[in-house]
């Protein structure tokens, strides 16, 4: 994984699963904010990848205390930037306190299953449909609730809208069809939780996480030290590079992604560069961007 690039380690995993892939990640408030840059690689034919980079941001942030813990990702693409002008993004939010937790995620609707389908979506969106799929969660002990709706915005909001489409979906709190789940002991309430877990403790153990309704797995793979991992030419210490799998074990999928996140000192537990695949077209590479005082690049995000 960290071959060509060493210097731009992996992380992600499937919408839904997905979004908690594109958006697999923890997030940290601001004193422990982390920003990454985005490369894309789109496949127009089966034989050849186009690549590009800089054609979005990623910005998690990480609150955690021993009575509480909050974790965000907010992910998205640039479609000034990115092939074909597509517009992705997705953000997730977990708060634990105690036994009660409460889950946000809301992301770009996007089915699609070929590049056409993609280049159609931009068609139609241009023509004035803009949805987004909005979960809303609560745990409450071994309860877990879920509501998903389907929102329309506008107008094509990007990540830097992020305010306006939450603003949309609390106008709209109690559309959407619901599920009530009793949790196993142990389960986590939300993927970032469950990741957050994974990283401290590097086991092989499967980690139970709840999303709408349905029980996940997440399991870290080829699991590896690395001695200093190497970003952009500046070294950012002890860090592990593993190969994550996510197991829905509603119907078995499987999405898998890839990670390197710090293990000593000021990176410990945090994500410094991933891969993931959600698409066969597409592939997406996010590595960490102000690990040596780098721009901001998510600066206009609306929050």
């Amino acid at each position: 994984m960290m071959g060509a690039s060493a210097s731009r380690c992996t992380a992600a995993s499937r919408c839904a699963a997905a979004l908690a892939i594109l958006l697999a990640v923890p997030y940290s408030v601001a004193a422990d904010e982390y920003r990454y840059s985005m490369n894309v690689r789109i496949r127009p034919l089966l034989v050849f990848w186009i690549s590009r980079s800089g054609v979005g941001t990623a910005v998690v942030t990480r609150n955690d205390s021993p009575a509480t813990a909050r974790y965000t990702l907010l992910i998205g693409s640039d479609p000034d930037r990115v092939p074909r002008r597509i517009n992705r993004w997705g953000y997730i939010e977990e708060e634990m306190r105690g036994r009660e937790a409460h889950l946000l995620g809301l992301m770009t609707q996007s089915d699609e299953t070929s590049l056409e389908e993609a280049d159609a979506g931009v068609r139609t969106q241009a023509a004035g449909r803009h949805p987004f799929r909005v979960i809303q969660g609560t745990v409450d002990g071994d309860r877990a609730i879920s509501r998903v709706a389907t929102i329309a915005a506008p107008a094509d909001y990007t990540f830097r809208q992020l305010e306006s489409v939450l603003g949309l979906m609390r106008s709209d709190a109690a559309a959407g069809a619901s599920r009530s789940l009793t949790l196993p002991p142990g389960t986590r309430p939300g993927f970032l939780a469950a990741l957050a877990d994974a990283m401290r403790t590097a086991s092989a153990t499967p980690i139970r996480y709840v999303y709408y309704g349905r029980l996940y797995e997440l399991r870290q793979e080829r699991v590896r030290d690395v001695a200093n991992v190497q970003i952009d030419g500046v070294g950012l210490g002890a860090a592990r590079a593993a190969e994550f799998v996510v197991t829905s074990l509603h119907d078995g999928e499987k999405t898998r992604f890839s990670m390197t996140y710090g293990t000593e000192g000021r990176f410990a537990g945090v994500p410094l560069a991933a891969s993931y695949q959600p698409r066969w077209w597409m592939q997406v590479e996010l590595t960490i961007a102000n690990a040596g005082g780098s721009a901001d690049l998510s600066a206009g995000v609306a929050r």
